[in-house]
């Protein structure tokens, strides 16, 4: 479910490095769960029909529709509530560049996914893509952390609580998706994705930097607010690829419940 239990992050010279405890595998059969599919279209679920001229913009009603629901959980399709969000570990580990850093945040609690907007969706069941584009004005995240490494031209060392501020978050998402059977049902599922981001702002603060000192402490966080977007840019290909795993794991954890005979219809 969406309870991500280790991500790591790796700067792009290192290979290999991804690592999520639990992610679901590239085109492997659903595990049998005991949740069955749904056999009747809920309140939640937009249905739309394959022919529609208007498929894409009725398929990001069927994102929008759902968003409050999930944010909430879906006891029927198995899926818990993600507002707020959970995340046990995140580690990060990269070695080369402006930015250097390894260590973890760990105990993750992060608010602000249930109010995203679909912006855009963009079907093609010929080349089975679905690109879809969100947009989160805020996330809040409130979690531990242990980290030791350099931000462009200071150093960093601290374990303590972190507090990060994101503002006007829009992502982009490229899926491969595939429709395999479930419990004698077609449902469909995200084989691969890719995720883009960007942001306006954000806000850090890294409590007990450098064993406590105040003076070092409120530097380096001065520092990393004042820089945080170009820090952000220096990271972001590895969160693109850890934000894919997230997601996949959403979607997946969805719409492995929703046989499209109930919201892509055929005629």
């Amino acid at each position: 479910m969406i309870h991500p239990t280790a991500i790591v992050f790796c700067g792009s010279a290192l290979v290999g490095c991804i690592v999520m405890i639990g992610a679901i595998s590239n085109e492997k059969p659903i595990i049998q769960d005991t949740i069955p599919p749904l056999q009747t279209t809920p309140i939640w679920l937009n249905a739309c029909r394959k022919k529609d001229p208007n498929l894409n913009e009725c398929f990001r009603m069927t994102f929008q529709n759902m968003f409050p629901y999930l944010a909430k959980g879906i006891p029927e399709i198995g899926t818990r509530p993600f507002e707020p969000m959970h995340i046990d570990r995140v580690a990060l580990t990269k070695g080369q560049g402006a930015v250097t850093l390894s260590g973890a945040f760990t105990n993750l609690i992060v608010h602000g996914p249930s109010n995203t907007t679909a912006l855009y969706t963009k079907l093609d069941l010929v080349k089975n893509r679905l690109d879809i584009g969100l947009f989160i004005p805020i996330i809040k995240v409130e979690s531990k952390y242990d980290l030791k490494g350099n931000l462009l031209l200071l150093p960093l060392v601290g374990v303590g609580d972190a507090k990060l501020y994101l503002k006007n978050v829009t992502t982009h998402v490229q899926t491969k998706i595939y429709f395999p059977k479930y419990m004698n049902e077609t449902v469909m599922m995200a084989n691969s994705m890719k995720v883009d981001f960007n942001l306006a702002a954000m806000r850090v603060n890294l409590d007990n930097l450098f064993n406590g000192n105040k003076v070092l402490g409120r530097t380096v966080n001065t520092f990393l607010n004042q820089n945080a977007l170009e820090v952000v840019n220096d990271l972001k290909e590895n969160i693109g690829e850890n934000l894919s795993i997230i997601f996949k794991q959403i979607m997946n954890d969805a719409f492995s419940h929703m046989p499209t005979r109930l919201w892509l219809l055929d005629d």
